[in-house]
């Protein structure tokens, strides 16, 4: 079972800001709805956070602690491990 880290936020159907792993394994801010969120990946979301303003998104401190929570509950799951490990990785290069 693949890490996912959409949370709450994607049933949201107001406009939102949320934290994702781009391509490149950067930290992007990505403007999404409630329908938006099948065009993403939901590992690739770097916390549970979502923010209002995408100024708010970029200037918050990202959160670690989400991901280790998430991965929590998928013991043994190599996928997941792996998927974290990235997303752990990509938020201690952008601080």
């Amino acid at each position: 079972m693949p890490l996912d880290m959409t949370g709450d936020a994607r049933y949201e159907s107001a406009v939102h800001y949320r934290r994702y792993l781009d391509r490149n394994d950067e930290v992007v801010v990505v403007c999404v709805q409630d329908f938006d969120y099948h065009d993403y990946e939901p590992h690739r979301f770097v916390d549970l956070a979502a923010f209002k303003t995408e100024l708010e998104a970029g200037a918050a401190p990202l959160r670690p602690d989400d991901v280790v929570q998430q991965t929590k509950g998928l013991n043994g799951d190599t996928v997941a491990f792996v998927q974290a490990l990235r997303l752990l990785q990509a938020i201690r290069g952008q601080r």
